[in-house]
């Protein structure tokens, strides 16, 4: 579990804010679409008030070595460096992420580098964390981000908590997804959840009561979201055998949701997705 926290200087009470969690890109598979990653990319780049997380599976990872390794899945780009796939997709990725390194609130590792740390001793998440200067974020991840009001001491200040995690959560059904998402509220207390690995995007809101811890006794109300995050990696690409393929997964909507957020709003208008 990696602790961090980021903090935003803005001016005025009506600034929004738009996070983008990144993650399922399978860089290395032929169905991977590079295209719609690129296009998220430029559209983070392109706007001032976004911001966003990386939620691991970057590459596919698979090597020469590994019983999961089919010719036939790999974008014939990487061809020429099946020795050496890994690197040569997280090369890439570098430069893929470095006009929008800046907006990072770091990168948490997936499953596919994790196997490869594991069995190979090869830390491409890390070296890449490394090398764009980005928080690693590990598994998973509480991140506090806080918005300040000017630059002064007693400038006011708002935060919000975000769960963010690669996860372990997958399946055939989007609702039994959610409700082991929506399962994480029990262990972990946040505003927002974020898991990838699913390759769904889902969506779920939850209200939560309390009363203040002072004062008039009143019902406060707490907006909460449950997120699986997406995937830029088909499960059907023409002319290959894929692992997806052979499973008949459900095809994908391609992308990630995007979550804006309004810190000072009341905490029915705090945030709004559009996936």
């Amino acid at each position: 579990m990696i602790l961090h926290e980021i903090n935003t200087l803005h001016q005025s009470r009506s600034d929004t804010f738009r996070l983008y969690p990144i993650g399922d890109i399978h860089l290395g598979a032929a169905a991977c679409d590079v295209d719609a990653l690129r296009a998220v990319i430029d559209a983070v780049r392109a706007d001032s008030s976004a911001y966003w997380v990386g939620m691991g599976d970057y590459a596919e990872c698979i090597n020469l070595q590994d019983k999961r390794f089919d010719l036939k899945s790999v974008d014939v780009k990487y061809l020429p460096r099946l020795d050496d796939i890994a690197n040569a997709c997280f090369e890439d990725l570098a430069a893929y992420f470095e006009p929008i390194k800046e907006k990072c609130l770091g990168l948490l590792v997936g499953n596919h580098e994790e196997t490869l740390r594991l069995r190979h001793s090869q830390d491409v998440h890390g070296a890449l964390c490394l090398r764009l200067g980005l928080k690693n974020l590990g598994y998973d991840s509480l991140i506090r981000w806080r918005f300040k009001r000017g630059n002064r001491a007693d400038s006011p200040s708002s935060h919000l908590t975000i769960f963010a995690s690669h996860g372990t959560i997958a399946g055939r059904r989007d609702g039994a997804k959610l409700n082991r998402i929506e399962d994480l509220h029990r262990n972990f207390d946040a505003d927002i959840y974020l898991v990838g690995h699913g390759h769904s995007q889902i969506v779920g809101r939850s209200v939560q009561l309390s009363v203040p811890d002072s004062g008039e006794l009143k019902l406060k109300e707490r907006l909460r979201l449950s997120l699986m995050c997406g995937t830029f990696r088909k499960s059907y690409e023409e002319g290959t055998r894929d692992y997806s393929e052979k499973s008949h997964f459900s095809p994908p909507v391609i992308g990630c949701p995007v979550i804006t957020v309004k810190p000072w709003s009341d905490p029915r208008e705090r945030f709004q997705v559009q996936v």
